[in-house]
């Protein structure tokens, strides 16, 4: 299993939870090998996910996945580039 965190800092985090919640996750759904997302609100502005997959190959496309629907979809929400953290999931 491998998991990638996506890090973003918002400059409307209402507005792109909502985006994310009526559009996004039917997106990553569609991943090969999707086993699961979430994500959290930090508060401040930031916000992060996270995603699992049973390949190293569908981290990698959800990262290109989520940068594309960002910037089509709620790139006037987000400041910035994403943090991202990604690898093998090492304890479950």
């Amino acid at each position: 299993m491998y998991g990638t965190i996506r890090r973003y800092k918002l400059t409307k985090p209402k507005e792109f939870n909502e985006k994310v919640n009526a559009s996004f996750i039917n997106v990553i759904r569609k991943v090969p090998g999707f086993i699961s997302y979430i994500a959290i609100d930090e508060g401040d502005g930031w916000w992060a996910s996270l995603s699992l997959f049973e390949t190293r190959d569908g981290i990698v496309q959800s990262d290109k996945v989520a940068a594309e629907w960002v910037k089509t979809n709620a790139g006037g929400f987000v400041s910035g580039s994403p943090e991202i953290t990604e690898g093998p999931v090492v304890v479950k």
